[in-house]
């Protein structure tokens, strides 16, 4: 049961997290701010789990990993806001998003396993 409440703790607070991150850079700089949480979230986690291991089974950790990074990452917002500007007539923009999600994010997670583990 104390899993779950640091889940749900750390996934609130991820959540506002990403909000106020994604959304002051999203009003001026669209998707900028998704992709940066993305970014920011997969260099985050690479470092615990770089210092944890990739076994992660205390609540707290499952907490900060699962709940805080987990509500503070968003591929569900990455997806939609690629396809707003598909449908928006962007598709360059899309793609360019796309890659650097995806590239940028797989990136600052290998290097964040790196930090941790050193």
């Amino acid at each position: 049961m104390l899993t779950f409440v640091w889940v749900a703790v750390g996934g609130a607070a991820g959540s506002v997290a990403r909000h106020l991150v994604a959304g002051g850079f999203n009003g001026r700089f669209h998707p900028w701010g998704t992709v940066l949480v993305n970014v920011v979230g997969s260099l985050a986690l690479g470092i615990l789990l770089g210092r944890w291991g990739l076994a992660v089974e205390s609540p707290a950790r499952i907490g900060t990993t699962v709940g805080l990074l987990g509500g503070f990452t968003t591929f569900s917002t990455f997806s939609m806001d690629t396809v707003r500007l598909w449908e928006n007539g962007d598709a360059g923009l899309a793609l360019i998003t796309v890659i650097l999600s995806i590239g940028l994010g797989l990136t600052a997670a290998v290097v964040g396993v790196a930090v941790g583990r050193a």
